[in-house]
């Protein structure tokens, strides 16, 4: 599919940034990860991303609040929020914010893939 496009996963839980990895490593996808909300937007700061894969509810610092840094920062790949909790409010929220979409936890990998692709050839 993509040929070397870069993309960053930002999830808490370990496991699931680990499957987020290897799937967009096996579709040709560089793939970097951060376990929060800070490590994230340093990540950012000093790299391009192509899209980025972002947790809504994380410690420190939450989805939402990064949307908006990097609004500030005037860095803005496009976004896929993912979320364990299936919030109409929030996933309108995000998308006003610069979101391409709002994706559900658990996902299914192949839909996902497809929103990814949607998203990038957008």
């Amino acid at each position: 599919m993509a040929t070397h496009l870069k993309m960053l996963c930002v999830d808490d839980h370990p496991d699931l940034r680990e499957n987020l990895r290897q799937q967009f490593t096996a579709e040709d996808f560089d793939v970097d990860t951060a376990a929060d909300g800070d490590i994230a937007l340093e990540m950012i700061k000093k790299s391009h991303y192509d899209i980025v894969l972002l947790d809504v509810k994380m410690p420190k610092m939450d989805g939402m609040t990064v949307l908006q840094e990097m609004r500030k920062m005037n860095k803005f790949p496009h976004v896929i929020m993912l979320s364990a909790v299936n919030d109409v409010p929030t996933a309108l929220e995000c998308v006003k914010m610069g979101a391409k979409d709002y994706i559900s936890k658990p996902y299914d990998p192949e839909e996902l893939l497809h929103v990814v692709i949607k998203v990038l050839g957008s």
